[in-house]
């Protein structure tokens, strides 16, 4: 889980990094004048379809070079200039060549580079050279992206390893879904209590790895441009996780309504799905997409500078699929409530493990709740599934969690996050595990006293919240201060 993602970004990075050269035909030697004269007569081409989308394409000026025409054109939209060639003399036409073109074919070459990304920028009196080129501040980006995703990989492969000698040790057994649940929870990119500027930093990279997919989209045909499609899919469902976080993370929201969204949203029964299905719609969306009213939208670049409106039209391709994610977990989610619960009031009721855990869940287990006299619970294997256990110190029971860090994996990762009084937990600062630890074997769940968790440093101190009720499953009143 995450690995063939992880697979796909080294794939796409190596083929945008490595060392180019524009072919000699379409370098345009520099004593030439650029030419607009009958520019549509001269240069033809309108548009072109790479990896099965179709890419407006449209001349801004000409070179006339001894073989033939050099015509330097852009596609609007997404900033991508490029030159063409047409040869002079004819040539042997393709197998795909319509009958009437057959005796009217000519030599012809196409180069198309991204500007925005300082690769092979053919504007000004850049006309092209036959020097390899390459991009050395992609390159740090991208080699810092890389390395960092295999930390989290490796990080991930650690917990994952040590959980599974922890369950060997104390005789449990963990299914394939349990299994699966906890990679999900560990393989996430920020460590527990990561700021926003971390989280922004991380913000840039994948961002920097959405627009390399975006363009790598026209370097690739066939099933390869479906695997980019996926990679871009995995990449923006990250971004939608990360922004969310930080949204949570400034406690914007009430504890209803960031359960209600992370629930709807981010949960394991809909993880991959909707990323499934852009991919396979993702081609002719874009296609549609650049066959709207955008074809005309020449005017408006050159108004706004074609880096300014390239940004606007990226980042409608971005709000689209991230769209169509939602628009295919939203529902799913939705049904899967309803069709095992026969109630939609699981979306929205709060539950003090949900509160307790905070930030540090990563994605929701729908298919791991009890509903049970209006109050949400957690069952004990969905417990298991999550990495919690339960220790005791001095008579008091805390509910435990394995902490993430962001790069190191120590043994001593255990950190209590709440105190367990009958069924319900009650948040409480980080505090370091030092009493016996073992699995849960009951349900865990209620509305909790508390609208927030806790996350400051692991210190000596014990937070211990007892609620003080005749019946475990009344909630008293909240006190005015938690130590």
């Amino acid at each position: 889980m995450g690995v063939v993602p992880f697979c796909l970004q080294p794939r796409s990075y190596l083929q945008f990094v490595k060392p180019h050269k524009i072919p000699e035909v379409l370098v345009v030697p520099p004593d030439l004048q650029k030419e607009t004269t009958n520019l549509t007569e001269v240069c033809p081409v309108m548009a072109f379809v790479l990896a099965g989308v179709w890419w407006n394409f449209e001349a801004t000026h000409y070179y006339k070079a001894d073989q033939g025409i050099v015509c330097h054109a852009v596609v609007p939209q997404y900033n991508l200039h490029g030159n063409y060639f047409i040869g002079s003399s004819r040539t042997t036409p393709y197998h795909t060549t319509p009958s009437s073109c057959a005796n009217d074919s000519y030599p012809s070459a196409v180069f198309v580079s991204p500007e925005h990304r300082l690769l092979f920028i053919l504007r000004g009196g850049d006309t092209g050279s036959t020097n390899t080129r390459r991009s050395y501040w992609y390159s740090i980006a991208g080699d810092s992206w890389l390395v960092y995703r295999s930390l989290m990989i490796r990080r991930s492969f650690v917990s994952c390893r040590r959980y599974g000698r922890r369950c060997d040790e104390l005789g449990k057994r963990l299914t394939h879904q349990q299994a699966m649940v906890f990679v999900q929870e560990s393989i996430r990119l920020t460590a527990h209590g990561a700021t926003n500027y971390q989280r922004a930093a991380l913000l840039y990279l994948i961002v920097e790895g959405i627009m390399t997919d975006l363009f790598l989209i026209i370097a690739n045909d066939g099933w390869t441009s479906r695997v980019q499609y996926a990679s871009m899919g995995y990449n923006l469902s990250g971004l939608m996780l990360l922004l969310f976080e930080m949204l949570e993370s400034m406690s914007w929201l009430s504890e209803r309504w960031r359960l209600r969204i992370k629930r709807i949203f981010f949960s394991y029964e809909t993880a991959l799905v909707g990323e499934f299905i852009s991919a396979l719609v993702f081609q002719t969306f874009l296609s549609s997409l650049n066959g709207s009213d955008l074809n005309r939208s020449k005017p408006t670049a050159l108004a706004v500078s074609y880096y300014f409106w390239s940004l606007i039209c990226h980042a409608i391709v971005v709000v689209s699929v991230v769209s169509i994610i939602s628009s295919v977990r939203v529902p799913w989610a939705v049904l899967y409530v309803w069709f095992k619960y026969q109630s939609l009031a699981v979306l929205s009721e709060p539950c003090c493990i949900d509160t307790a855990l905070g930030v540090r869940s990563r994605i929701m287990l729908l298919g791991g709740y009890r509903w049970e006299d209006g109050k949400l619970y957690y069952n004990p294997a969905a417990l298991k599934a999550l990495g919690m256990l339960k220790m005791e110190d001095d008579g008091v029971e805390y509910l435990v969690l394995h902490k993430l860090y962001w790069f190191r994996v120590p043994r001593d990762n255990l950190i209590g996050i709440g105190v367990m009084t009958g069924p319900r937990v009650e948040p409480c600062n980080e505090r370091p595990c030092t009493g016996i630890v073992s699995f849960l074997d009951r349900r865990l769940g209620g509305a909790s006293i508390q609208t927030k968790c806790h996350h400051s440093v692991a210190t000596k101190h014990t937070v211990r919240v007892l609620a003080v009720s005749e019946k475990l499953d009344e909630i008293p009143e909240a006190p005015d201060e938690l130590a």
